[in-house]
């Protein structure tokens, strides 16, 4: 088993803030090498890390991500107080372009960066997947488009981008045209959905599953023959694999 069989769902979620710089930092440094993270639009177009089109659950205030201008998010905790607390009461958002930053820091390491459907279907897909192109462009050999809206990714590998993902929360149908036009490099599915007789050996594209939390639970989907597991908690898989950096784990 190596390191790349383990994806930091929203970064090291487990004890950080999902979706913040903060959570990829401790997740890369304990020696994760693929990170996946999802994007909304600001009021004005520019593309930050985060899951709900909501604030209320990460930054405790009301209204729509893209209610919002980039300056004024910016402002804003990620502290995601309910779960965890005061602990990171001046955690900022991320934006995308942290991301590009933080890949150049970590050579090694990859993003599966999904495109979320609430800003899509608000804002349009070309408008979306444009900006999200124009910040990763300069890291783009080391991400992967992600989303469970494939016309989306058709759209972005019709503007030239060359990697990709899709996601499924149902068992997909292997013989779909638009994937292969597509040409994944993986599928993720929610754990949920595979079945329990399905040969994972010998599907057409290799499958990741989401979302698994324990040690025996990824070594029961890796000997079904998954490629990877998505998971919260990568440093625990990391150091239970005995994959983990050497270094102390800054558990906040």
């Amino acid at each position: 088993m190596q390191a790349t069989n383990f994806i930091a769902h929203r970064g090291w979620r487990q004890h950080y803030p999902e979706n913040t710089l903060i959570a990829f930092q401790e997740a890369l440094a304990v020696g994760a090498l693929n990170i996946e993270l999802d994007i909304q639009l600001s009021a004005d177009g520019v593309p930050f890390v985060f899951h709900d089109p909501n604030l209320d659950r990460m930054c405790g205030c009301e209204g729509l991500i893209w209610d919002f201008s980039a300056e004024a998010l910016l402002s804003l905790n990620a502290a995601e107080a309910e779960r965890l607390g005061d602990k990171f009461h001046n955690n900022p958002m991320c934006l995308l372009a942290d991301i590009v930053d933080l890949l150049r820091t970590y050579p090694n390491a990859n993003a599966y960066v999904e495109i979320k459907a609430e800003s899509l279907n608000h804002f349009g897909t070309a408008k979306v997947v444009d900006a999200v192109i124009k910040v990763l462009r300069p890291v783009a050999d080391r991400c992967l488009l992600i989303s469970f809206e494939l016309d989306a990714l058709i759209y972005a590998q019709q503007a030239g981008w060359q990697r990709f993902a899709a996601v499924f929360d149902y068992w997909p149908d292997w013989q779909l045209a638009t994937l292969a036009a597509l040409k994944p490099e993986v599928i993720f599915c929610d754990k949920h959905c595979v079945p329990p007789e399905a040969d994972l050996r010998c599907l057409p594209w290799p499958l990741l599953v989401y979302e698994v939390g324990t040690l025996q639970e990824a070594k029961d989907w890796f000997a079904r023959g998954t490629v990877a597991v998505e998971t919260f908690l990568v440093g625990e898989m990391l150091r239970d694999f005995n994959l983990a950096d050497s270094a102390p784990v800054n558990y906040a």
